[in-house]
Parts: structure tokens; sequence; C-alpha cells
């Protein structure tokens, strides 16, 4: 039994130290930006390492940032729970077993999403902020390729938020405030990362992260809510251009 508490311990300490200390690197890397007023704003180190002046430069700066995300937000905590904890990754949360309820949840919040991404788009401080790089609206293909790119964006994000800092400190036989203090803790360090984004989606961030962890534990997935979060931000896309007069008008 003690050896089993040192290893919690172990575990605990690993998962929250990594987790803060990720997320600042995360941010110095792939968040800090220039423009912060502008239409479409300047990844400052990605302008360190690519200099040219390709007309597709602004697009490239976000595949660069999706980039990141998988290294640092999935690779360094496999690599963490692998060699150093030594224990299985897919029990973070990452196995999806099948659950009806869970799908029909999943098949009512789409149209809620979609609901309300079609009027939170129509705030001027969102509509700025995406998408990321207006360049998608060129063309369809262009559209349809940053989505294929950017869906590793936020699989890398749930794995860490949601699996590897929420599964992570996690006891085996976690009572209610336990799971409610850990989904405050994943909350926090959620909402702490939106910061320098408009605050309609900081308050979103905030008020989602509670549900998204809700979600994970009691489907024992996390998956669930990574497609959820991605419909969602496919739909801000979409309508974002749509109230921009940006959407495609061609399919190449």
């Amino acid at each position: 039994m003690q050896e089993t508490h040192l290893t919690l311990q172990k575990r605990r300490a690993a998962v929250l130290v990594s987790a803060v200390l990720i997320t600042a690197v995360y941010w110095f890397v792939a968040l800090w930006y220039t423009n912060k007023g502008a239409y479409s704003k300047d990844l400052v180190v990605f302008h360190w390492l690519f200099t040219s002046g390709n007309q597709w430069l602004d697009l490239w700066q976000y595949v660069y940032q999706f980039a990141v995300t998988v290294l640092l937000f999935w690779l360094v905590p496999y690599l963490i729970t692998r060699y150093y904890l030594r224990e299985d990754f897919t029990k973070l949360g990452l196995t999806l077993p099948y659950n009806k309820q869970a799908l029909q949840i999943c098949a009512v919040a789409y149209a809620v999403v979609i609901a309300s991404t079609y009027f939170s788009s129509q705030d001027p401080l969102i509509a700025s902020e995406y998408p990321l790089s207006k360049l998608i609206g060129s063309s369809w293909a262009v559209f349809v390729a940053y989505q294929s790119v950017y869906l590793f964006y936020f699989v890398a994000y749930e794995i860490f938020f949601r699996g590897y800092l929420q599964f992570g400190l996690k006891s085996a036989n976690a009572g209610t405030k336990e799971l409610v203090l850990i989904i405050l803790i994943q909350t926090l360090l959620t909402t702490a990362f939106h910061i320098g984004k408009p605050s309609p989606e900081i308050i979103s961030a905030a008020a989602f992260g509670p549900v998204f962890g809700y979600v994970a534990f009691r489907f024992n997935s996390i998956w669930y809510g990574m497609v959820i979060h991605f419909v969602m931000n496919i739909f801000i896309d979409l309508f974002s251009l749509h109230w921009l007069h940006l959407l495609p008008q061609k399919f190449f």
C-alpha cells in the first residue's frame, strides 16, 4: 500500500510540474506573437526561424503552431509517462469505450455547438481572431486541408489537458471531492492558457473546462469531448469567414 501511495505521489508531482512547465514553454514557442491588434498576428519564434516573404507564411505559421502542439502536448507527455513513470499512456483516458449515452450527448451537443457558434462568431473580437489565418478562405481545398491539420492540434490539446493532466492526477479510487479538485486544476490551467485571446473565448474556456473535464471522467475517455471541441472550432471558422465575407469561392 505504501509503495502504491509513493507511486501516486510521484506521478502527481511529475504530471503537475511538467504540465505547468510545458504550458510555459509552449506559450513562448507557439503563442508569443506581435501585432496584437492586427487582423493577422505574427508568431514571434516562427518569424525568427522563417523570414521568407512567402505569401502563405501567415498560414504556415499556424501549421508550425499545430506541429509544436503535437510535440509538446502529445509526444513529451508520452515520453514522461512511458519512460519516467513507466505507466501505460493509454490509461490516461485515451481509450474509446463504446457508450450509447455518450454518443447521444454528442449528438445533442453538435446542434447546440453549431447554433452557439453561429451567434458567437458575430462578435467582432471572435471574428478577428478566427480563423487564425484568413488565407483558409482562399479555396475549399485549403479550408479542408487546414482543418485536417488543425485536428491534430485538438487531439494533442485534449490528450495533454484532459488526459495527461486530469487522469494523471487521479487516484484509482478517486472520490467526488478529488475529481472536482482535479477538474478545477485543469480548468485553471486551460483558462490561463487562453490569456491573450479575446475575452469571450477566455470566458468560454473557463465555462467549458469543467464540462469537458466532467465528460472525460464520466465516460473514462477524452475522445467524446475532443470531437465536440473540434466541431465547435470548425464552425467558428466557417461562420467567421461568412460574416467577414471571406468564404471560399472556388474549390481549388
